[in-house]
């Protein structure tokens, strides 16, 4: 297996796919950033006429922050590149090398899924750095700067949970347009129908479609998330990544390459 990580870092130094995704993340928190900045600007000039609208537009710097997975595209633009990660070993019959080389399908799945970890992580950490950079010169963080870190980390576990999704999707496709088409689209579509399951319920003080992993960013994105929803989302995060991992596992082991 370490061979395996040396070959797929060796192949990071020339993965035009990682650096172009990677600049694209930080150009459109770069965007966002600015972006929010003029509206509140923009909302300042109109409380200033009297209009009360504008007021919807004030904004804190320490939201600014935690929205950065979403500023940034984070979901979509890393199911893009897991797929292309995942997909080009198989479209170049690299995987059919490596196991007749007497390496394990285990061997091969598990040096990929820390290639993806590793490199989404650091996808994760330039966009959260650029936010936190952005946010506290154009808006000024004022929060509690320990809760904010562990919103982050735990949004960062929700990250992970996600790629492992996006793994287990692209290792049963195999197929990049497909994987790339199931990755975006299918978490939205389950959360869309545990929505449904929600209004079909009608419970108002709980949401099933709230704890989807696709949802936990989204619900991590202020300060105003209380302490014990922070630990859940933590543990569910790590419940989803294990349950994905295992599911990426077996198409691992039961599908042909």
């Amino acid at each position: 297996m370490k061979d395996l990580l040396r070959l797929e870092f060796r192949k990071l130094k020339r993965s035009k796919s990682f650096y172009i995704i990677l600049a694209i993340m930080l150009a459109m928190t770069v965007i966002s950033m600015i972006t929010t900045k003029l509206f509140e600007s923009f909302a300042d000039e109109l409380n200033e006429m009297g209009a009360e609208f504008g007021e919807s537009f004030s904004t804190a710097g320490e939201n600014v922050l935690l929205g950065f997975l979403s500023a940034s595209n984070f979901s979509l633009l890393t199911a893009i590149f897991v797929s292309i990660a995942v997909c080009d070993d198989y479209d170049n019959h690299i995987v059919k090398n490596i196991f007749s080389r007497g390496y394990s399908r285990s061997d091969f799945y598990f040096a990929k899924l820390v290639y993806l970890i590793v490199t989404t992580s650091i996808m994760f950490v330039a966009a959260a750095t650029v936010s936190a950079i952005l946010s506290e010169v154009l808006f000024g963080i004022n929060g509690d700067a320990a809760k904010i870190a562990h919103i982050i980390s735990t949004q960062y576990l929700a990250s992970l949970a996600s790629v492992s999704l996006f793994f287990a999707i692209c290792t049963l496709i195999k197929k990049l347009g497909g994987s790339i088409a199931a990755t975006i689209i299918l978490p939205s579509v389950i959360a869309l129908l545990l929505a449904l399951v929600d209004e079909i319920l009608g419970v108002e003080s709980f949401s099933i479609a709230g704890y989807w992993v696709s949802s936990i960013a989204g619900s991590l994105s202020t300060i105003t998330v209380k302490t014990p929803d922070i630990i859940l989302y933590a543990a569910l995060s790590v419940v989803y990544f294990a349950v994905f991992t295992v599911v990426g596992y077996v198409f691992n082991e039961r599908t042909e390459v």
